[in-house]
């Protein structure tokens, strides 16, 4: 079988050497570490997302790079959260150059950035896969009103955050997004615990992936990060993580409200 070179961006984090240790456990930077040389590993943009673009810019160069070298190399990319839609841009880049893409795996991919683009897989991507955290109505008001803070927005299922990477173009390997119970941290591996759910989430988002992961040739394993003893919903180390990790959901206008209705149970292709 042909080489695989991976390309992954990590979601949202603070500046600085805080962001490896929040990340440290998350998916993305699992398969960063088990693939070595084979990726290309890349944190999140910051607090407004001015960063994605050039990520995505980043993430073009190395793979057209590693195709130019050799064009047998099976070129695939990861991302999540603001990290999906920085993917698929790239995988958009790579459409313009005519370029194949064989397997895009997203995390509850969003957009949250001003720029165009990165919402719609291309058809340059030949497989694709999306584990995305339900929004059913019951879930959501659960957690509805879950930490006193700013009106409605404290939600940690996010209900108005809305997904990218939700439809596609052209005729691959693709399907509607598998959604799991959890916040947005548990669908990228995290390892904190801000709902009830998420432990569990995570264990099922880490083998639904991998087994996915497996079936494009790529050999990894991802793990739930362990809980700790004081890994229980509302505890105030994993809050004060969660609202390290996830500020700018109080600053940064919503992305994309309407894909919230989209509930990827057929079909999402775009013609």
């Amino acid at each position: 079988m042909t080489e695989i070179r991976l390309a992954l961006v990590n979601g949202t984090g603070p500046k600085g050497p805080a962001y490896d240790e929040i990340m440290e456990p998350s998916f993305c930077h699992q398969l960063g570490d088990q693939l070595g040389s084979r990726s290309f590993y890349l944190r999140g943009p910051s607090v407004f997302g001015q960063e994605v673009k050039d990520e995505a810019k980043s993430v073009y160069r190395w793979l057209k790079a590693a195709h130019d070298e050799d064009p047998r190399r099976r070129l695939m990319l990861a991302g999540y959260s603001r990290g999906g839609s920085a993917a698929i841009m790239a995988c958009e880049m790579l459409e313009h150059d005519r370029i194949e893409v064989e397997a895009l795996f997203l995390f509850d991919a969003v957009a949250r950035h001003e720029f165009p683009g990165g919402n719609v897989i291309p058809a340059n991507v030949r497989f694709s896969r999306h584990a995305r955290r339900s929004l059913a109505e019951d879930f959501v008001e659960k957690y509805e009103g879950h930490i006193g803070l700013i009106g409605g927005f404290q939600n940690p299922i996010r209900p108005l955050f809305g997904n990218v990477g939700l439809t596609w173009r052209g005729d691959g390997d693709h399907r509607p997004a598998e959604t799991f119970f959890g916040s947005h941290g548990a669908l990228g591996g995290v390892g904190w615990r801000v709902v009830v759910e998420d432990a569990e989430c995570e264990q099922a988002v880490a083998g639904w992936m991998s087994e996915n992961l497996r079936s494009r040739g790529v050999d990894v394993n991802l793990a739930a990060f362990a809980p700790k003893a004081d890994a229980v919903m509302t505890h105030p180390s994993h809050l004060e993580k969660w609202l390290t990790h996830n500020l700018y959901q109080f600053v940064v206008p919503h992305d994309e409200p309407h894909l919230i209705d989209q509930a990827a149970d057929g079909p999402q292709k775009v013609e």
